[in-house]
């Protein structure tokens, strides 16, 4: 027995990667609840920095809240009355300016408001001019019914 390996000899380690000692698996409950969370959060950040950004490299529509916040801001200044959202009308648009109208009766008399948005180097302006005229038909006055004796 001469050949046999002593008792506290052991066999030489093979070559082999270093790897990290393994992980406990972690809880799947919570890599699914970042999931659930974490998915939408992220989708919903995209859209709103999309919005952001969009509104700085657009002109406003005439209809649109950035445009109404504007014109009632003038409207007040003014003291002309609220602004109706029925009365907005888009008169012409593209990459330059919008041009938009919106006429507001008052006091048998209309006024008629034309607005602007256009760029001012990398910012919106907005120009606006005011004119009142006549209203053409203006509503029937009730008639007061005279009391009969």
């Amino acid at each position: 027995m001469a050949d046999a390996p002593p008792p506290n000899d052991q066999r030489p380690l093979r070559a082999r990667r270093w790897s990290a000692p393994r992980q406990p698996p972690q809880n799947n409950s919570t890599r699914t609840l970042f999931r659930l969370i974490g998915i939408p959060a992220l989708a919903i950040a995209g859209v709103l920095i999309y919005r952001g950004i969009h509104e700085r490299f657009t002109l406003p529509d005439c209809d649109s809240s950035r445009a109404k916040a504007t014109l009632n801001g003038v409207l007040d200044q003014l003291k002309l009355g609220p602004l109706r959202e029925d009365a907005i009308k888009t008169v012409s648009s593209d990459n330059k300016q919008v041009v938009c109208n919106v006429t507001l009766p008052s006091d048998g008399n209309a006024t008629n408001i034309d607005y602007t948005f256009f760029w001012q180097g990398s910012n919106v302006d907005m120009r606006y001019s005011i004119s009142r005229r006549p209203v053409e038909n203006p509503p029937p006055t009730p008639q007061q019914q005279v009391p009969q004796r």
